[in-house]
């Protein structure tokens, strides 16, 4: 008589040091994105490949396409893990200061964006120069980005306007374009190779801030 055929045992559930099979997709997948940003970085986007991604993660390029279907996916993927970053911190700056003077909080939201481009310069790198040089999908991605600080800039202003004045100024457009000077003098200042200090960045970029906020609080005076 044949004897039964035992079943063959799966292995893809099996814990290697007490780490599921998901765990180490997700920590695979982490060193990966954070081998994007030292490769980004470095190289930029464009000049960046696979294989050097994978050098750098110390993985097989089979681990690359477990998680990513294309680098630019990859880059999409740090995109947000950037934004994320910078946004929590950001808001924790404000909310730590929601008590201090209108001008007191702009200074720390905008600290905390110079510090976070100064602590590693590759992260300038992928948020403002590659992200808006790939595909469609990434540009609308780094155009919903900068939406999100714009709508909270636009929060803040509307605190500043007395009634009168939210129906002679278009604060959604005005919003808009301080965020673009906040990123432009950021975009400068990294390519000088942050030759100014960072509280003379700082204190340049409020100088806007406070002529808008002087002029809207005249007409009181």
């Amino acid at each position: 008589m044949n004897q039964p055929i035992a079943p063959t045992k799966k292995t893809t559930n099996r814990r290697y040091g007490g780490v599921s099979p998901e765990d180490r997709q997700r920590q695979r997948r982490d060193k990966l994105i954070d081998a994007a940003l030292q490769v980004f970085g470095t190289k930029g986007y464009h000049s960046a490949t696979v294989r050097e991604v994978c050098v750098e993660a110390q993985l097989t390029e089979r681990y690359f396409y477990e998680s990513f279907q294309s680098m630019s996916n990859l880059f999409m993927s740090l995109y947000l893990h950037l934004s994320e970053q910078l946004m929590n911190r950001t808001i924790a700056a404000v909310t730590s200061n929601s008590r201090a003077a209108p001008l007191q909080r702009l200074e720390a939201a905008l600290r905390i964006f110079f510090v976070f481009i100064q602590e590693d310069p590759s992260r300038g790198q992928i948020m403002l120069a590659d992200v808006f040089g790939i595909d469609t999908d990434v540009v609308q991605l780094g155009d919903q980005t900068v939406r999100k600080y714009s709508e909270l800039l636009r929060a803040e202003l509307q605190q500043w306007l007395k009634p009168d004045q939210r129906t002679q100024l278009n604060v959604e457009l005005l919003a808009d374009g301080l965020i673009g000077l906040n990123v432009s003098l950021i975009v400068r200042w990294m390519q000088s190779g942050f030759k100014s200090s960072l509280d003379e960045v700082v204190h340049t970029n409020l100088l806007p801030y406070l002529g808008l906020y002087q002029m809207l609080e005249g007409p009181s005076k």
